[in-house]
């Protein structure tokens, strides 16, 4: 919870500084960063008498790390009416429903962004990246709900809504999955090339092996066996020449588990390497 909280500023999550004022260098935001939440509340009463909304935003988030969850939401409700800024205004409406996510009240959460996703699009374009982070977190949802055709449709808006190429490879990423589980498996193999493609561009390579590992099983699926292999055999390739060993044992894995040939090799691979670098917890789905 304390990364979904702190980092979703920072990962590029809500997009741009210049749309919305809320100070992201103010000191109840770096307390939280140390996991010093005592000083964080203080901070954020002494920030609120200077910029209300700030103080209250971050004192919110204060109390959503510390699994405070309804005072948080009470804090982010209390925060979204002081906002002076329609950007901080979506901003509040965001973390509460992500609070609301944290407390597992799906509904509830949906609601919540589909009300921030709504009011979003009555900015004509200007908050069209925050109307993208919304539908993300609504297909989210869907897909948790199981609502697998409602999260495809959430995740095709969202991919009409980027505006970079990390952005289109989160979105195609999201498409990826959603297919497959509807078992369309051409389309799920379409999306995955797609989304890593344009995360190897970005340098999000973590993303990237992740994606091509599961494009590989798309493949299989989609009766391609043969350019599943030479997937996983590219991916083998890049590991090595990268140092990538992490994600080498969960390629070995992936050839392990999707191989007619050669199963046992590739185990014993993934067994070595996994043990080499302390990764033995990837074995552990085998």
């Amino acid at each position: 919870m304390i990364k979904q909280f702190t980092l979703i500023l920072l990962f590029k999550l809500l997009f741009i500084n210049n749309i919305y004022a809320y100070n992201l260098e103010n000191n109840c935001e770096k307390a939280i960063q140390g996991n010093n939440f005592k000083a964080a509340t203080d901070e954020a009463i002494k920030l609120s008498k200077d910029n209300a909304f700030d103080g209250e935003f971050c004192l919110g988030k204060v109390l959503v790390n510390e699994n405070k969850l309804d005072d948080g939401i009470k804090q982010f409700e209390k925060s979204e009416k002081l906002a002076q800024h329609p950007a901080d205004q979506l901003l509040a409406i965001m973390f509460k429903g992500l609070a609301y996510k944290e407390k597992n009240d799906l509904n509830q959460a949906f609601n919540v962004f589909n009300t921030g996703y709504e009011t979003a699009k009555l900015g004509n374009s200007k908050f069209v990246q925050f109307e993208r982070r919304f539908l993300i977190q609504m297909g989210n949802i869907q897909e948790t709900l199981k609502k697998h055709e409602d999260a495809y449709e959430s995740y095709a808006k969202s991919l009409k809504a980027s505006s970079n190429d990390e952005e289109r490879a989160e979105s195609y990423d999201k498409l990826a999955r959603s297919a497959a589980h509807q078992k369309y498996y051409d389309r799920a193999r379409e999306y995955s090339l797609k989304g890593s493609v344009l995360y190897k561009k970005t340098g999000y390579l973590g993303e990237y092996a992740e994606l091509t590992l599961l494009k590989a099983e798309y493949e299989v699926l989609d009766d391609a066996y043969d350019l599943a292999m030479n997937t996983l055999e590219e991916l083998e390739k890049l590991c090595i020449d990268a140092g990538g060993e992490y994600y080498l044992v969960k390629t070995y894995i992936q050839l392990h588990k999707l191989s007619k040939n050669n199963k046992d090799a590739y185990l014993a691979k993934a067994t070595d390497v996994a043990n080499r670098i302390g990764a033995k917890d990837l074995l552990n789905d085998i």
